[in-house]
């Protein structure tokens, strides 16, 4: 007899789980705040030898945003990260402990409604929803009356037609400026071939991305071309000046030579005069000369500083051309990426405007983005999903639909 009232009780406890309405069920499930349950408990009654159902506890019941749950005489119980059946038994002990019962109560625990999931984005019908096991991510948009169409009452074919023209005109522009851009990035590190981006769009074929490929690759070549010429030309006189340089050097070597054999003849000349040996003129003939020699030494050592000035400025001008250069294309390069921000998001603005309008420009496809964020251990992270990957009880799901562009 002994084991009588235990196997009542779980008998009562099935009955209890088949009578009572289930309206969703997921293995392992945890509860958390917003999830409805409904409470079903009966206790033994030793009279009638009959399980009588608690009809004051018997009911529904919210967990709240702080997880817990609370119930008539048992108070209150925290639900949040438990399973329906470890929360029916949790209440069961405290029933039994609340309320001096000498056998444990039947406690039946089933959710009514689950905590919702928040669908946002380009869906018809953006708003929360009641989570369901197997909820999938096309499930979910779905639930949300799928991804965003164009409203036919909203649908202008005139203005649709301008926004791809308009489109179309700043993709043509974003071809030339990224294709411009891996070109003075190539000019910039030195490198002898362009490492062009892929892929590159043009509304009109990928033969014309290969035209404005070809013209750049030009450019680079006729640019280089010119800045070798301009180099050759400073060395080729650097080393003219430095020819003449040498020779200058080596004339001022044999007038210093000769300079002094001059002064030496003076001194002679000047002793022998004195004592009456040479006449005056002929002294006079040679102080002249050694004035004229003096001077054809200093005419010698201007000359050679000039040439040494000539080949600092051609060697600091030869510095310049290369400094210069990457000045110059380190500032187009920068002006170049800052206008292909900008016409990056005129493209994507003119897309979106293109799309809503309900005209989808050649070479584009429209492509669904879906990602949840989702909260894990009071830290949010958003999560990239699939078709076919589950949506969990509190996920903020978002989808984005856009235009994706073709190089074909």
């Amino acid at each position: 007899m002994n084991g009588w009232p235990k196997t009542i009780c779980a008998l009562c406890i099935a009955l209890i789980a088949l009578l009572t309405p289930v309206f969703a069920a997921a293995e392992e499930y945890l509860l958390g705040p917003e999830d409805l349950v409904s409470v079903r408990v009966a206790t033994w009654d030793d009279a009638t030898a009959t399980y009588v159902p608690m009809q004051a506890i018997t009911g529904d019941y919210k967990v709240s945003v702080g997880g817990m749950i609370s119930l008539p005489v048992v108070g209150s119980v925290m639900a949040e990260g438990q399973t329906p059946e470890a929360l029916g038994d949790r209440v069961a002990e405290r029933l039994q402990s609340s309320a001096g019962l000498f056998q444990l109560p039947a406690v039946s625990l089933q959710i009514v409604e689950y905590r919702p999931i928040y669908i946002t984005g380009d869906v018809s019908n953006p708003g929360s929803y009641a989570w369901r096991p197997a909820l999938t991510a096309t499930k979910a948009v779905a639930l949300a009356g799928g991804v965003l169409r164009a409203r036919e009452d909203a649908f202008d074919e005139a203005s649709g037609f301008r926004e791809v023209n308009l489109l179309q005109a700043v993709q043509v522009e974003l071809a030339q400026l990224k294709t411009r851009a891996a070109r003075l990035e190539a000019e910039l590190t030195g490198t002898s071939t362009i490492d062009f981006p892929d892929p590159i769009f043009h509304p009109d074929g990928p033969h014309v991305v290969e035209r404005i490929k070809a013209d750049e690759r030009e450019i680079m070549a006729i640019r280089l071309e010119s800045q070798k010429r301009s180099i050759e030309s400073n060395e080729a006189l650097i080393a003219l000046y430095e020819t003449e340089l040498a020779s200058l050097e080596s004339k001022i070597v044999g007038q210093q030579r000769q300079l002094e054999l001059t002064r030496e003849q003076v001194e002679n000349l000047k002793s022998l005069e004195e004592r009456g040996l040479v006449p005056a003129n002929r002294l006079i003939a040679m102080e002249q000369n050694l004035m004229d020699q003096s001077a054809e030494e200093l005419d010698l050592n201007t000359a050679i500083f000039r040439a040494r000035q000539r080949i600092g400025e051609t060697q600091r001008d030869l510095l310049q051309i290369t400094d210069n250069r990457r000045q110059q294309v380190m500032s187009e390069l920068q002006s170049t990426r800052h206008e292909i921000v900008l016409q990056t998001k005129r493209e994507e603005m003119l897309a979106g405007l293109a799309a809503m309008s309900g005209v989808r420009p050649v070479n584009t496809t429209f492509v669904t983005d879906m990602r949840v964020r989702r909260s894990e251990n009071d830290e949010v992270s958003v999560v990239s999903v699939g078709p076919d990957d589950m949506i969990l009880p509190g996920d903020v799901f978002e989808v984005e639909l856009r235009l994706e562009m073709s190089s074909e």
